[in-house]
């Protein structure tokens, strides 16, 4: 590269040595664009030399000064002629140090055996750690089989996980498996004829079925890997027919049987009371309680209480909140939860969480119409009663081998289950992914102890009872509260390190 440095050459009076003449520039002369020395003024320019001064020719030699900078290299005086210098190497930057923990790749699930006859609608994971729901069809012929049974299964599976009615199984999606069983009736519709199960009305608003051969049918076509949690049959009927019992039934062409489907499973799976009063539905029922309402009886149901002071302990931690939605956005659910007259199909001496909910008035799309706080805590006990946080590790717990180099926790659903992990003691990561690596914990020399800990990250909206113990009328199969112990589980693992 070359620059022109004549902002930096300054013309000085130059004395010579008397062999050598020189002249000043003229006015049309250019200064210098480079250091090199200028030529005798004579010979290089064609001006005559001027006859030599006596003074001129008697001095003796001197030191020629030369001009500020011409031998010196100032910092903007790179060599003209030559290449500039290559930058100094840069030193090669090392790999940023390894994270101590990262997410894991969601495990590929194997195929839902549901049986010969079954329909996987929900493939939420291994059998053995899931709620496994199985629906049996009754009324459905072989016409209607593939095509109305499917949409009245579609029907209420889709107010239960895209609703906010339907919460909290929108949450827990991936911790129950659903089957249907596509079983063929002689006939097609509920009254029109033979069908499976022996559908049909079983009193006022209720449906019945035969529940010996639910049973036998269960028992013969379902695989041994398949342990049933939670069973209904849908009947191929728009009446308003429905039961909540170890075996739910609802009506599948029913403009409300996704409803209705909802509700019954309150009763059939979750052990919820009905809400509703004797004289009337939601807020029919009745006011606020206040301080002259009668004490009434306790029974097992968690969702109602005889006690308007206390509500016998089943949902004071709840008093005076106000329930959120779980989808976003947020619009609410049922409001205030306090205590309000009527539930049980009592007008008084009867009282319920909110002013209505779920089991309360199911009808239409209204937020009101979800699970209470009181019942969807519940809900969430029920689920944890079949399932624990953790489906697998690798390596399995115990003493690890030498050449590991991680270990892995698979959870049933990271956004639902959080990981803490310790070393020794020590909390070294909290809601962490579910991989640690072994070359980032810098273990010294010996043994170590290492521990994943996982478990639900409900918040006080959804679960505020976290004793793992009942209300002491809340007993038997009512009692759900105990499952909440589930949601937290360990493994530890002996890490030894040379």
């Amino acid at each position: 590269m070359k620059r022109r440095l004549s902002s930096l050459l300054i013309p000085v009076a130059v004395l010579v040595p008397s062999e050598l003449s020189c002249s000043s520039a003229g006015p049309d002369s250019e200064v210098p664009s480079g250091p090199e020395p200028a030529p005798p003024s004579g010979a290089a320019s064609g001006v005559p030399e001027a006859p030599a001064t006596p003074a001129e020719t008697e001095m003796p030699a001197a030191e020629v000064p030369t001009a500020a900078g011409a031998g010196e290299r100032l910092p903007d005086d790179i060599a003209l002629d030559e290449p500039e210098p290559a930058p100094p190497e840069q030193p090669t930057p090392s790999a940023p140090p390894a994270e101590l923990t990262t997410p894991v790749p969601p495990v590929e699930l194997r195929p839902l055996d549901c049986g010969p006859d079954g329909w996987a609608v929900e493939n939420a994971g291994p059998p053995s750690n899931r709620v496994n729901y199985v629906i049996l069809a009754d009324g459905y012929d072989a016409t209607s089989v593939n095509t109305t049974l499917e949409e009245h299964v579609r029907f209420a599976l889709d107010r239960r996980f895209n609703h906010e009615s339907g919460e909290p199984y929108g949450r827990y999606r991936k911790f129950v498996n659903i089957c249907v069983m596509k079983v063929v009736s002689q006939t097609n519709g509920i009254g029109n004829g033979p069908t499976a199960f022996d559908g049909g009305n079983g009193g006022d608003r209720l449906a019945r079925v035969n529940n010996q051969k639910v049973n036998a049918y269960l028992d013969a076509n379902l695989p041994e890997t398949l342990e049933v949690d939670w069973r209904a049959v849908v009947l191929n009927q728009a009446l308003w027919e429905n039961t909540g019992a170890a075996t739910m039934l609802w009506s599948g062409a029913n403009r409300d049987a996704p409803g209705a489907a909802l509700h019954e499973g309150g009763h059939g799976f979750h052990q919820l009371a009905d809400e509703y009063c004797a004289t009337g539905t939601g807020a029919r029922c009745g006011p606020a309680a206040g301080d002259g309402d009668p004490v009434g009886d306790e029974f097992a149901e968690v969702n109602s209480s005889g006690d308007p002071a206390t509500t016998g302990g089943k949902w004071d931690l709840w008093l005076g909140s106000v329930q959120k939605g779980l989808k976003v956005p947020d619009q609410g659910a049922t409001g205030v939860q306090g205590v309000f007259s009527g539930s049980r199909y009592l007008d008084t001496g009867q009282y319920r969480p909110t002013s209505n909910s779920m089991m309360n008035s199911l009808f239409g799309d209204n937020v009101n119409t979800s699970f209470n706080s009181v019942s969807r805590e519940q809900m969430i006990f029920s689920i944890w009663r079949a399932v624990r946080p953790i489906d697998s590790t690798d390596p399995p717990g115990g003493v690890v081998a030498p050449e590991a180099t991680s270990l892995t926790v698979h959870v049933v659903d990271p956004a639902v289950i959080d990981i803490d992990w310790e070393i020794d003691g020590t909390l070294v990561a909290e809601k962490a992914g579910g991989r640690l690596n072994l070359a980032a914990a810098a273990l010294t020399p010996g043994n170590h102890t290492i521990v994943a800990r996982a478990y639900d990250n409900a918040t006080e909206d959804l679960v505020r009872s976290r004793s793992g113990e009942c209300p002491d009328d809340v007993t038997g199969r009512y009692c759900h509260a105990t499952a909440w112990l589930n949601s937290m589980q360990a493994v530890e693992w002996t890490v030894t390190t040379p």
